[in-house]
């Protein structure tokens, strides 16, 4: 049995068109990848990815500043 929550779990996915973020709601991880891109057999591909464990964000004032000061939305 895997533990792979990519795999088990369908992300809430948005496309900013420079960026990929795909949101696991049950996991708990949000990642954030650079474009996706194309093998030459035609097969999409993720770009280059870091995934964020949201639980710690959550629990980490000063990260939440940031991503607040990242938003536009002043704290």
């Amino acid at each position: 049995m895997t533990n792979n929550y990519w795999e088990k779990e369908q992300p809430v996915i948005v496309d900013t068109g420079k960026n990929v973020l795909r949101f696991f709601e049950k996991a708990g991880r949000l990642q954030i990848s650079m474009p996706n891109w194309m093998t030459k057999e035609g097969e999409v591909k993720p770009g280059k990815t870091v995934t964020i464990n949201v639980d710690a964000l959550r629990e980490t004032p000063d990260a939440l500043n940031m991503l607040r000061k990242i938003s536009g939305d002043a704290a």
